[in-house]
This record gives structure tokens, C-alpha cells and sequence, in this order.
């Protein structure tokens, strides 16, 4: 049977995704939530408000005045750890009073603090700060992708990129229904759709702050719990900068069959912000791993066992690279 080469759906040719992130990015998530984080092996997110980092939360009327901020360094220790940052606004107020501020001058901060770009904007209070018009002014910042708080998954072939879905992993959701928490919310859902699941809360403690906000912290490991059960090794537990990455290849990427068991990278219009150039291919046919000889741009590249029968590999790639992939002896073509 004749090998045939696609590109996967998600990295590692995993079936579905879960992401979780955090806004405001507060020093108080160390104490219950970031040891789950530990125990599960799942990589975290924080949404950042770049006017407060380092400093005492003394917002109107919030819920989390008192708490603190992270500083660049605490940031920092996050992404040592394998999370992300993302932009939260510079004050968490109305994104159209000053899109200058609000969104270039917080990220420009953010990425002088960390090191490292930031390139996911966070829409802070509620869509109405998630407008075309801050869209397209995020789009021209150089962002890759804008979470707004929504409640569903996020579809692996959606045309708009920047528009992101969050799931919120609250006791309550909302005033008007009252929907309560649920350890399986959008699980099946992903899964049969092979979506990504972005969880959306602030810092859960053993009696949350407020119901709408935050679960406590026993159900937020109750989540992680679940999320680990269902997905086993078909779930790819992720940063989200790396699944917006991951997307935007896989959207400007396509392959050519130059020969029999000889392709060639095609990549075009892929945002210069974009970080990680990796693509998983998935190989199907007469594909014993074993008996796979894989080589990308000469190197050789050890392909695993896949769902459904196929192996798959996962290389850095550019536009141009060369893929060859034969079975037997190797013997260059």
C-alpha cells in the first residue's frame, strides 16, 4: 500500500487540545493552584494587566483588590516552567479609550518584563472589548490571537484566527442561567470534533470570591483530573502561545508530492510573530513506525504510533523544507 503524508490537525498529532489561563496573572495562584498544575503536568497561561505588574490589585470594586500582581520576575518563573503570558490590557478598562495604550504600549511592557513576545491579547471585563475595531487594532499590534469570554471550544479549521473561545471553569455562569460547574464541560464536545478547550478563570481558592469568577480549588483539580482521565495520550495539554503557533502553521502550510515518497513544504503568509516553526505529520498506509525512514531536510526523524493506525513525526520546518519518507533500507531518493 503507497505511504501518503498529511499535515496533523494538532502537534504531536494529538486528537484534541486543553489550555487554561488566568487573568490577571496573581501571585496568590502559588498557593493551591500552581501545585495542581505540577501534579498534572499541564502547562498554564496568565492574562497580565501590564499597568499593575508588581503591585497590589486596588481596582474599583474588584473582587481581588488586595491580592498582587505579578512582577516581571514572577512572570518569568512561570515561563520557566513551561506557561505563557498574554496581554490583559494596560488598565482593565475600555480597550477604545486609548488603543494606543491599552493594547501596544501594555504589550511592548509585558515583553520588556518577560523577555520574550507576547502574542495573545486577553479582552478584559467583558466582549465589549472585543469589537471588530479592537480586532483589527490588535491584527496591526501584531497580536495572533484575542480570548474573549465566551463558553465553547475552539474549532480546529475556523477561518478567523484571532477570535478565540474560552470555557468558563466557574461555580456559577452565568447571572442570567446559572449554569454550575461541570468536571466534563465541552469535554465529549471536543473530542468528537477534535477541538481545543480553553479554560478561562482567575485564582481559585478553597471558597472562591465570587461564584461568577472562579471554582474552588478542590474542583480545579477535580478538572485537571477529569481532563487527564478522558484525554489519556490523545489529548495535547498546552500553552496556548504554542497552540496559536501551532494553528497559524498548520492554516499557511501545505504539502507538494514532488515523487513517491518525496515531498516539500509549502508555506506562505505566516505572520512574522509567530514563534515556533513545527509541523506533525501524520503517515498512513504501510506505516509500522519501526519500518518508517523518515528524513526532513536530511536529518533523520523517528516517527511514533498515531490513533487509527498511522505514525506520526513532528520537525521545525520552513518554507521549502524537504520531507522524504520510504519504508526499508534507506536509500536517499
Amino acid at each position: 500500500m503507497k505511504l501518503s503524508l498529511s499535515i496533523a490537525t494538532w502537534k504531536y498529532d494529538k486528537s484534541w487540545v486543553y489550555s487554561i489561563t488566568y487573568d490577571e496573572a496573581l501571585v496568590e495562584l502559588d498557593q493551591y493552584v500552581i501545585p495542581n498544575h505540577l501534579e498534572f503536568g499541564i502547562p498554564g497561561h496568565v492574562e497580565v494587566v501590564a499597568g499593575h505588574m508588581g503591585k497590589i490589585r486596588e481596582l474599583g470594586q474588584s473582587s481581588f483588590n488586595g491580592f498582587h500582581h505579578r512582577s516581571g520576575e514572577e512572570l518569568r518563573e512561570l515561563i520557566d516552567m513551561g506557561w505563557g503570558v498574554g496581554c490583559h490590557s494596560w488598565s482593565h478598562g475600555m480597550v477604545m479609550d486609548d488603543y494606543e495604550r491599552e493594547l501596544l504600549k501594555s504589550k511592548e511592557t509585558i515583553e520588556e518584563a518577560i523577555g520574550k513576545p507576547v502574542t495573545i491579547y486577553t479582552a478584559p471585563g467583558s466582549n465589549a472589548n472585543m469589537t471588530d475595531d479592537i480586532l483589527a487594532k490588535a491584527r496591526e499590534y501584531g497580536y495572533l490571537g484575542a480570548f474573549g469570554i465566551s463558553d465553547n471550544i475552539n474549532y480546529p479549521d475556523s477561518d478567523d484566527l484571532l477570535w478565540m473561545n474560552r470555557v468558563a471553569l466557574h461555580e456559577l455562569f452565568s447571572s442570567t442561567f446559572h449554569s454550575v460547574y461541570d468536571p466534563y464541560k465541552r469535554i465529549r464536545q471536543a473530542q468528537e470534533n477534535h477541538g481545543w478547550i480553553a479554560d478561562y478563570c482567575h485564582c481559585p481558592l478553597p471558597v472562591p470570591l465570587h461564584m461568577y469568577k472562579d471554582c474552588t480549588a478542590d474542583h480545579h483539580r477535580e478538572r485537571f483530573a477529569t481532563i487527564t482521565a478522558e484525554g489519556k495520550a490523545e489529548c495535547w495539554y498546552a500553552n496556548p502561545d504554542d497552540v496559536v503557533d501551532y494553528r497559524y502553521m498548520r492554516h499557511h502550510s501545505h504539502l507538494e508530492e514532488e515523487h513517491p515518497g518525496k515531498y516539500r513544504v509549502r508555506i506562505d503568509s505566516l505572520p512574522e510573530q509567530v514563534q515556533l516553526h513545527h509541523l506533525t505529520f501524520r503517515v498512513e498506509g504501510n506505516c509500522v513506525p519501526e519500518a518508517l525512514n523518515v528524513h526532513v531536510d536530511g536529518i533523520p526523524v523517528q516517527a511514533v504510533p498515531s490513533y487509527g493506525g498511522a505514525a506520526a513525526f513532528t520537525a521545525p520546518v520552513h518554507d521549502g523544507t524537504t520531507i522524504l519518507v520510504k519504508t526499508g533500507v534507506w536509500r536517499p531518493l
